[in-house]
């Protein structure tokens, strides 16, 4: 299949959504790139303009919609896994964690800066690359239009904040948790309210603080457990008010 009279499809790398991903190979540029699909191509697909590019976020490379195939975008191939492929191994180590803390809020706290808010980070979509830095994925500027039936449980159940849940619009203090979430499970390997199903989940984020990360992550300094802990309070209000503070906070 060729996409754009240009891109080659390869092999799947990941589906979610409407969307899938490739490996595809740009005969314009003769080097290989990821491209997502999306088959059913929307009058309103057009994308809102994209803010600079940040090291942290992944590069985008074109975009556009074929006429037989649907609305694409085009990225830069990495090399390496994402967040969820390293913990399926065991947690992070404290040194490797300190990295991923510091350059997922460099990442997300860019996109704050850019007046963009995420509302949807998960372990899926930050990735290592074998240059050894954490990229973000997915980027709210790239998303399609959501369809008009989408569930308001956007998101994640597992890194959902508590006003999300309730039918909130997500802020940056939303992705603050969300990051506190991938934070507690990359230092455990297990997420805040457990991995039972959506329902369960959700209602002990409303109604329960959760388990102290420290005695789940015994190597962890303890100011480190202690504001990782602070990224999941239950109020807005409670949490750093920015990235900047929730990077201080941990001490990266």
């Amino acid at each position: 299949m060729i996409v754009a009279g240009r891109y080659e499809l390869g092999e799947l790398l990941g589906a979610g959504g409407e969307a899938r991903v490739y490996r595809a190979h740009d005969r314009g540029g003769s080097c290989d790139v990821a491209l997502r699909l999306s088959p059913a191509p929307r009058e309103n697909s057009t994308r809102q303009i994209a803010p600079p590019p940040h090291s942290g976020w992944v590069q985008l490379l074109d975009c556009g919609i074929d006429p037989e195939h649907g609305s694409f975008v085009v990225f830069e191939l990495l090399q390496g896994e994402t967040l969820a492929a390293s913990v399926a191994r065991g947690p992070l180590h404290p040194a490797a964690l300190e990295i991923f803390n510091r350059q997922a809020l460099d990442a997300v706290g860019a996109l704050h800066a850019a007046g963009w808010v995420h509302g949807d980070l998960n372990a899926a979509n930050f990735f290592f690359h074998a240059n050894a830095t954490w990229k973000l994925l997915e980027l709210p500027f790239h998303r399609d239009p959501p369809p008009a039936n989408r569930s308001p449980l956007f998101g994640s159940i597992y890194t959902l904040a508590p006003e999300q849940i309730e039918g909130c619009a997500p802020d940056a203090r939303s992705d603050l948790f969300a990051l506190g979430c991938l934070f507690y499970y990359a230092a455990s390997g297990r997420y805040p309210h457990g991995e039972g199903n959506e329902a369960d989940i959700a209602i002990g984020r409303l109604r329960f603080a959760p388990e102290p990360l420290a005695p789940l992550a015994p190597n962890l300094p303890t100011h480190v457990s202690t504001a990782i802990m602070r990224l999941l309070a239950r109020e807005p209000a409670e949490r750093p008010a920015s990235a900047e503070a929730a990077c201080q906070l941990l001490g990266s």
